[in-house]
């Protein structure tokens, strides 16, 4: 536990100086002010157009800062050889590996806070602020935001090219957002190995419906059982993401 939370701070620190980060927290602050601006041409609608924009920028930035973050993450290490080095001593791979990644989405989550707390302010000035709702979708967009840094994290090691990782974590993400698509398909294809094909990759792929709470932000609030299954697939998802990845890192001779 000790090394982790070593990895973890240091990772955290790297990440807060890196200047993919500053560029995203800046380009989220951009996109919230281009939201004020689009939403004036609401007039009555001004408040609505600010949430769903605003918390668009805020997924839209974290999941980009988190995929480029985790694909980087181990592969830069490699590559400059600084890995041998931290090898060296008596340091577990999982135990890096896990530091790593929870710093990782430490220094993302802080990004989405910071713009989060921007656009919470500019809701406020409209009126427009339900801090129970907005807090549980900011939660399952910190859900969606570790299964793909996970994703990406494993599939990074798997395949060794930072551009092959990020095309197959675009693809993987993609998928995410047509698992229920995929199955439907898969009931009414008249094919075996297409319908296996199709099952295959909606259960491999993370299925984002599960966090798309800000859909309900103009209907009836979901059950906290719906929360409380989105935090259990989160959890489920990352874990087996991650626990494949130490299994790849453990692989590699180093």
């Amino acid at each position: 536990m000790q090394t982790i939370s070593a990895v973890y701070a240091y990772t955290f620190k790297e990440h807060i100086r890196h200047k993919a980060w500053l560029s995203g927290a800046l380009f989220g602050l951009v996109l919230l002010g281009g939201a004020l601006i689009v939403s004036a041409l609401g007039q009555d609608e001004r408040g609505r157009l600010m949430l769903d924009l605003g918390l668009a920028a805020i997924e839209a930035i974290s999941l980009v800062s988190i995929v480029f973050l985790t694909v980087n993450l181990i592969l830069v290490e490699i590559e400059s050889r600084a890995i041998y080095l931290i090898l060296s001593h008596p340091v577990r791979r999982a135990d890096y590996l896990l530091g790593r990644f929870l710093g990782t989405v430490a220094a993302v989550a802080l990004g989405m806070a910071v713009m989060a707390a921007m656009h919470a302010a500019l809701l406020g000035l409209y009126g427009w602020w339900e801090p129970g709702r907005y807090l549980a979708a900011l939660g399952c967009m910190l859900g969606k935001t570790a299964v793909m840094g996970a994703l990406s994290l494993l599939l990074s090691l798997a395949l060794t090219s930072e551009a092959a990782a990020m095309a197959f974590a675009v693809f993987l993400w993609l998928l995410g957002h047509f698992s229920s698509e995929m199955r439907f398909l898969a009931d009414r294809s008249g094919s075996a190995f297409l319908k296996t094909a199709l099952v295959a990759f909606s259960h491999a792929a993370p299925d984002f419906a599960h966090f798309n709470y800000r859909d309900f932000w103009h209907q009836p609030a979901p059950s906290a059982d719906w929360l409380m299954w989105a935090a259990l697939y989160a959890l489920a998802y990352t874990a087996a993401c991650l626990a494949l990845a130490v299994q790849v890192f453990e692989q590699k001779e180093f």
